[in-house]
C-alpha cells in the first residue's frame, strides 16, 4: 500500500495552483479536446507527480485514494472499459460514468460510490496547499506559484513583484503573551494582508512569523503602494493594542533577477534592511545597492 500521508501531502501541491478538476481529467480522458494550455498543464503534472498521477485522477473521480502500483493499470482499464460501452451505445460515455461503472460492476471495488462536487474537490485542494494557522499558501505553493508568475514574464514580458513581511520583535511578544496569543496575531496579520491586496495576489505564510506576497504583472511603483498600505493598515489596526508592526522588503522581476530564489533572497535583503535601520517600514531592494 502506498504512503498515504505521503500522498495527501503531495496531492495538488502543483504548479500555477492548478487543481484537478474533474472536468480536467474529463478532458485527459477524451471527452473533449484539450487546450493548449490544458496540454501544457498536462506535460508538467507528468513530470512533478510521475506515477502518483494516475493516484490523483481516481481519487478526483472516486475519492479513494488506489494503490500507487495498480492506479495506473485501473486507470487505463477504466478508459478501455469507456471505449467498449461507448462503442456498444452508439455515444461518448463519460469518464465519472465510465469509472463507477468499471469500478462498482466489473472491478467490484466501489459497493456504495459517491460522485464528488467539483466545488468540494476544490476545497480538498485547498486545504492540502494552505497553512493550517492562518489560511493562508503555504511556502510550497509560493514557490510553486512564483516560478509559474515568472515563467509568464519570460514568455510575456508581464512583471511581477515580491513582498517578504516580517513581524517586528514577534519573539519578544510570544515571550511576553505566551504562544497562544502569538498565534492570534498571526491570524490577524494574515487577514489583514490578505484584506490589504488585491484578487489576483497570492498571500503566503513564509514560515514562522514571516509573510510573503506575490503581485502579478505589477511593478515597482505598484507594488511599494500596495506595501504601504499593508504596512500602514497592521499599524493602524495592532500597534495600539498590541505593539504589532511589520518590515516589508519587496522585488521585481526582471529589474532585481529572473529566478525564484534570486527574487526572494533580495526580497528577504530588503526586509532585513527595514529591520535593521527601524523596522515598521518598506524598503525596495534597488534602494540598497
Amino acid at each position: 500500500m502506498p504512503d498515504q500521508k505521503r500522498i495527501r501531502r503531495q496531492l495538488y501541491r502543483l504548479t500555477d495552483q492548478v487543481v484537478l478538476s474533474i472536468d480536467f481529467v474529463s478532458a485527459l480522458a477524451g471527452d473533449r479536446a484539450l487546450t493548449l494550455s490544458e496540454n501544457k498543464q498536462y506535460q508538467e503534472l507528468s513530470k512533478i507527480r510521475g506515477e502518483l498521477l494516475y493516484v490523483d485522477l481516481l481519487f478526483v473521480l472516486t475519492h479513494r485514494y488506489y494503490p500507487e502500483e495498480t492506479a495506473k493499470l485501473l486507470w487505463y482499464q477504466i478508459l478501455n472499459h469507456k471505449k467498449s460501452v461507448s462503442s456498444k451505445l452508439g455515444r461518448n460515455v463519460g469518464i465519472t460514468v465510465a469509472a463507477l461503472d468499471y469500478l462498482g460492476n466489473i472491478h467490484n471495488d466501489l459497493k456504495a460510490p459517491t460522485i464528488i462536487s467539483e466545488h468540494k474537490i476544490t476545497q480538498i485542494a485547498e486545504i492540502a496547499i494552505k497553512d493550517g494557522l492562518t489560511q493562508l499558501f503555504d511556502v510550497s505553493t509560493f514557490r510553486a506559484r512564483l516560478e509559474t508568475e515568472i515563467k509568464r514574464y519570460k514568455r510575456y514580458g508581464s512583471e511581477v513583484s515580491v513582498l517578504m513581511i516580517d513581524i517586528d520583535d514577534f519573539k519578544q511578544f510570544n515571550d511576553d503573551h505566551g504562544h497562544q496569543e502569538g498565534d492570534r496575531i498571526l491570524v490577524e496579520v494574515a487577514l489583514l494582508i490578505e484584506k490589504t491586496t488585491r484578487d489576483l495576489d497570492i498571500c503566503c505564510r513564509y514560515g514562522g512569523e514571516e509573510f510573503s506576497v506575490i503581485l502579478p504583472q505589477t511593478d515597482y511603483k505598484a507594488a511599494l503602494k500596495i506595501a504601504g498600505r499593508i504596512r500602514g493598515r497592521i499599524e493602524s489596526k495592532l500597534k495600539k493594542g498590541s505593539g504589532i508592526t511589520v518590515s516589508i522588503g519587496c522585488a521585481m522581476c526582471p529589474k532585481d533577477g529572473k529566478s525564484t530564489n534570486v527574487l526572494t533572497k533580495k526580497a528577504d535583503k530588503a526586509l532585513y534592511f527595514s529591520k535593521a535601520t527601524g523596522k515598521n517600514q518598506v524598503t525596495a531592494y534597488y534602494d540598497i545597492n
